[in-house]
């Protein structure tokens, strides 16, 4: 067991921390009464705030949507999953509905194609950051202005077993999304030939490259889950063209590039791609 980040920071800083199993429990109000709290934030948070902690202090939360786009608890994860270009943070503030309240501030974020969920999360978090620090500043000043979400709401479902099997019947661009979406943690599941194997890092393949790759890539790019071997690189057929592979994971290996993947594997790589199972078997 290790202390979390956040109180490192707060024990260097002499700042006085609370942990608990249960951030809804009377202790914890106690506490923040005792210490004259005046707002609660919180940021990634895994728990539901209830009536009575609401109601006791201004709650905000830092979430990682332009909400009302992606409410719950993945907006990270769905947003690369659906191939979106755009995402940001909003300072809101916490109502009993999930991620409904107003927000107090907004920013927006361009998605790089290059970006997984570990590197958005970073920008993320500095966007969340300035933007409390802008939301504590209008509090202490008395401008602070609320905005109500407007617009149709969409929901980030938390990432479920289900979601890791790597999904080549889906367009290139859009495997491309899974697997950045669940890179660095949790990687896409795979098989094949009964060798069990993560892709942590991935690129989709234009037309004209998969023209020029030779007869091996042509055919991969007609049959979603076929593989093809060209020199030190590997690739796979999604439903419209080709996937490269660019960082994976044997089961009991470390990560590691694709040239070095082929070195240990080639011999193994004849078969057709599938999804691994649930339980990685």
């Amino acid at each position: 067991m290790a202390a979390a980040p956040a109180v490192e920071a707060a024990q260097a800083l002499g700042i006085p921390w609370l942990t608990t199993v249960n951030i809804n429990e009377q202790p914890v109000l106690d506490a923040l009464r005792e210490r004259h709290a005046q707002m609660l934030i919180v940021a990634a948070f895994g728990q539901m705030l209830r009536p009575v902690l609401l109601d006791s202090l201004p709650c905000l939360n830092v979430h990682a949507s332009l909400l009302p786009a992606y409410r719950g608890a993945a907006p990270i994860v769905r947003a690369l999953r659906a191939g979106e270009t755009e995402t940001g943070v909003c300072i809101m503030r916490m109502l009993p509905g999930l991620d409904d309240g107003p927000w107090a501030e907004r920013s927006r974020l361009t998605i790089s194609p290059r970006d997984d969920a570990g590197s958005l999360g970073r920008k993320l978090a500095l966007l969340g950051a300035v933007g409390v620090d802008q939301v504590l500043t209008g509090t202490a000043d008395g401008n602070l202005l609320w905005t109500e979400q407007v617009g149709e709401a969409s929901y980030a479902p938390k990432v479920l077993p289900e979601d890791r099997p790597l999904d080549l019947t889906l367009p290139a661009r859009l495997v491309h999304a899974q697997v950045r979406s669940l890179s660095p943690d949790i990687g896409c599941d795979a098989a094949v030939s009964g060798l069990q194997f993560k892709v942590w890092r991935a690129w989709p393949v234009g037309a004209a490259e998969t023209q020029s790759l030779g007869e091996a890539a042509g055919i991969a790019a007609e049959d979603p889950g076929r593989l093809a071997v060209v020199g030190e690189r590997l690739f796979a057929g999604c439903d419209d063209g080709l996937i490269e592979f660019l960082r994976v994971q044997p089961a009991g290996k470390g990560p590691m590039d694709a040239a070095s993947f082929l070195r240990g594997y080639a011999s193994r790589l004849g078969g057709r791609i599938v999804p691994a199972d649930r339980d990685g078997r």
